[in-house]
């Protein structure tokens, strides 16, 4: 995944202005146009910089030098740079620009020349405004580095192997690689169920907050989140205490990541006959009696179709409150 690129902007030249004449030796010469400006511009369908680390420079188009009959030469078209939300603009030095993190947010960087002036007007009296005109505005350049900070509604976060991308994929079109080891998702995953984003991140591990397992890079895609669901395994013997290992170990990383609303997800509930999960759920009841949970199987398509629902009311309802507030 490509969460961070330096790239060269630079913006159009403005067009020269020109000396021309018409038949009766009159100053005729038009202006240059302006050239193009720079713009990067929140998209909402991009989700990582591929496209933009294909191509290192970008450049607008110069404008036109001025033409006879007084015309004025076409203004260069402006470059407007598609990016993901939510992306971090920084200069050089590493000093912040600008963050775009809405859809459409639009923001210009860099603005094209200035046309020059041709001899129509600067004509004056005598020869000396006839045979003068200046040259169009320099471009501006200069390079700039982006680092993406991905916008999900809702991350999904645990353990390793929890189960997390089989959650994803069935409740969405998503088709992430899952297998029975360690570490299957090595970097974040979108998917999107009905207009609400889903993120699946790496699984952690106890110390992740110190750089072990995958370490915290990938964890700075979690700082736009609404909603935490917290994905345990019901492989594991003691639920409770792998529970709050986890939710010690994002405390660790991120009090913002702590602090986030949450929902408990119990997985693989397809390892217990009918009669042996009955047993687990009361044993939970028991354990988790002021917590809010859900369990599971992706097999069970009644158990996908509850937590469908149970995500789209939270996160309908957390849009609601933004909106009011």
């Amino acid at each position: 995944m490509k969460d961070r690129v330096k790239i060269k902007i630079e913006s159009g030249k403005g067009g020269d202005g020109i000396i021309a004449f018409d038949q009766s030796r009159k100053a005729d010469g038009g202006n240059g146009g302006k050239g193009g400006d720079i713009y990067l511009q929140g998209d909402v369908n991009l989700f990582d910089f591929t496209k933009i680390y294909q191509n290192k420079e970008y450049k607008a188009e110069n404008g036109q030098m001025g033409m006879k009959n007084k015309r004025t030469g076409s203004s260069g078209e402006d470059l407007v740079i598609h990016i993901p939300l939510v992306t971090k603009i920084l200069n050089e030095d590493g000093s912040e620009i600008v963050t775009i993190s809405k859809h459409g947010d639009k923001v210009r960087l860099l603005k094209g020349g200035t046309g020059g002036l041709g001899n129509f007007t600067l004509r004056g009296e005598g020869w000396d405004g006839k045979l003068t005109r200046t040259k169009g505005e320099e471009e501006e350049s200069k390079s700039i580095v982006m680092e993406l900070n991905l916008k999900a509604d809702a991350i999904f976060l645990g353990y390793p192997n929890a189960g997390k991308s089989s959650i994803i994929n069935s409740l969405t079109n998503a088709k992430y690689r899952v297998a029975p080891y360690q570490f299957t998702t090595l970097e974040p995953q979108l998917a999107v169920m009905d207009r609400h984003i889903l993120m699946d991140l790496p699984g952690l591990i106890e110390g992740t907050h110190k750089g072990k397992g995958l370490g915290t890079e990938f964890l700075k895609h979690t700082n736009y989140a609404n909603l935490l669901v917290h994905c345990v395994s019901l492989e594991n013997e003691n639920l409770l205490s792998t529970y709050k290992s986890m939710r010690e170990e994002f405390k660790k990383i991120s009090e913002y990541l702590y602090s986030l609303p949450e929902l408990i997800l119990f997985t693989k509930a397809d390892i217990y006959s009918n009669e042996q999960l009955e047993e687990v759920k009361k044993s939970l009841k028991k354990q988790f009696k002021n917590k809010e949970y859900l369990v599971m199987s992706v097999f069970r398509a009644e158990d996908v179709k509850e937590l469908a629902t149970e995500l789209k009311k939270r996160l309908g309802s957390i849009s609601d409150s933004v909106i009011k507030s």
